[in-house]
């Protein structure tokens, strides 16, 4: 265990490396500087691929392996260092490069295209990233194309368990909608009146990510096209998000990424390099970036606080309204285009749009120009809208540029595990909305640390929450929008 951990030190500063490159591509590097990043960032692929399936890794894991009495412990980690091992080895290392180089001029084009509403741009980019993963579904053993992508984001699920799982979810959605609409409470909602100033948002989305507990000395905000969170190392945390001087949607991206900086914090920094200094899974992941995001942040508990932080703030755009009011503003239930923009309620349907489509890419032959059109026939059926530009369409998300397929279920998995989560937290500590209204955040934080975090990949998500399950996910629905 010993060499082996020495071995995937290496592993874990190469990966560091990437990560900074990643990180300063979205946020400061000059536009022109792409085409030499996508390289350095292939080669630096290239190395970690090579590193983790070298001879000299396998004939550690077989020693490792070998020995006559692994503890528990041993056991648990073997597993998952082996499964590690086979899942890169089944990947040529040249496949490996061709994705990274592809992906990384691929995010550029997404951004321009997104910014000047270009998506005949982005299209040829995007159908390279698709023959790429069509090709590297071919290197796993799976029945069918799509569950290949999956697993590479989460390996206890596979396309028949998330469909079942969304259908019953779907079922649940459209008649907890149809009660909110004729209810009309969180319908008729006034928006906030900006402008909501880029310093005032920012000064605000520091004070939320300090109460939550991301320490100031080890996490950065800064701005990106698409919000998002990336681990440098163990103590060195960033989070993105961006702004809109016209509406507030900084705060919830910003909770939102929050969240997963706390996870990777959080992870046991003595396994570094190892499956038990990871997250179990990216749906794990995301039922973090959920729960803060949601069920602390979009709380009545926490419009309760929050609100003389915002009235101080933003005066005039939170003048003679009340926390119910606010309360109501960060739940509007209306259908949005924009997925990262949508109502807790609504939000679902975004990714099993998303999801049948991938499912449709992978597994019937889809085309990167004929998604628009299925884009668009989705959107009128699950939302009753349908996105007059590309940029609200399907050049909203980064994800496909970043060659991510299979990532978009592990939103809504992670939403049904936040329920779980919630339900969980009521059982051990039912006053922990009477904290959240007061600003204490601890008790939460150690809740997930103790419960989550500090785990690493020594559990499962079945491990934290059981089954997982749709029922725990609409009764925390139910209890908000029913008040």
């Amino acid at each position: 265990m010993k060499d082996i951990k020495e071995y995937l030190q290496e592993y874990s500063y190469l990966r560091s490396i990437q990560s900074l490159l990643h990180w300063d591509m979205e946020t400061m590097m000059p536009s022109g500087a792409i085409e030499d990043r996508a390289k350095r960032l292939s080669y630096i692929q290239g190395k970690m691929h090579s590193h983790i399936t070298s001879k000299r890794y396998a004939d550690l894991l077989k020693k490792f392996g070998m020995k006559k009495k692994l503890t528990a412990q041993e056991k648990v980690l073997y597993k998952e260092l082996k499964w590690d091992y086979q899942l890169n080895k089944a990947l040529p290392s040249a496949h490996v490069e061709q994705v990274s180089l592809a992906s990384t001029r691929a995010t550029h084009a997404w951004a321009s295209a997104k910014k000047s509403n270009d998506l005949k741009s982005f299209l040829p980019h995007l159908q390279t990233l698709i023959d790429l993963k069509r090709t590297e579904t071919g290197f796993f053993k799976e029945k069918k194309p799509y569950d290949a992508l999956i697993k590479l984001h989460d390996k206890e699920y596979n396309s028949a368990q998330i469909t079942k799982l969304f259908c019953e979810l779907k079922k649940g959605l459209i008649e907890l909608t149809k009660e909110v609409n004729e209810e009309g409470r969180f319908v008729k909602v006034k928006d906030l009146k900006g402008p909501f100033p880029m310093a005032d948002q920012r000064k605000l989305s520091l004070y939320v990510a300090k109460l939550f507990g991301l320490p100031e000395a080890n996490s950065r905000l800064d701005i990106s096209s698409h919000p998002f969170s990336i681990n440098i190392s163990p103590l060195d945390q960033r989070i993105t998000t961006r702004y809109d001087e016209d509406h507030l949607d900084s705060l919830s991206s910003t909770m939102h990424e929050v969240g997963h900086a706390l996870y990777e914090l959080n992870l046991p920094r003595e396994w570094e390099g190892t499956p038990f200094q990871e997250a179990i899974s990216l749906s794990v992941h995301e039922s973090q970036s959920r729960f803060w995001e949601n069920v602390v942040g979009r709380s009545y508990a926490f419009s309760q606080f929050i609100h003389s932080e915002m009235k101080k703030t933003f005066p005039k755009a939170i003048k003679g309204k009340d926390a119910e009011e606010l309360f109501r503003y960060f739940n509007k239930s209306v259908p949005g285009l924009i997925r990262v923009e949508s109502s807790e309620l609504y939000y679902n349907f975004h990714i099993i749009i998303r999801y049948e489509i991938e499912e449709m890419i992978f597994n019937q032959g889809l085309n990167a120009k004929d998604i628009p059109a299925v884009w668009k026939e989705k959107y009128k059926a699950y939302l009753g809208i349908v996105p007059k530009k590309d940029s609200e369409g399907i050049l909203q998300d980064s994800h496909w540029a970043g060659g991510a397929f299979g990532y978009f279920p592990t939103y809504t998995l992670g939403n049904l595990i936040s329920g779980s989560l919630y339900m969980k937290l009521k059982r051990v500590r039912p006053e922990f909305e009477k904290d959240i209204a007061k600003g204490e955040f601890k008790f939460i934080l150690k809740f997930l640390v103790e419960n989550i975090h500090t785990k690493g990949r020594s559990v499962t998500s079945k491990d934290l929450v059981g089954e997982l399950n749709v029922n725990d996910y609409l009764s925390y629905l139910k209890e908000k929008f029913r008040g």
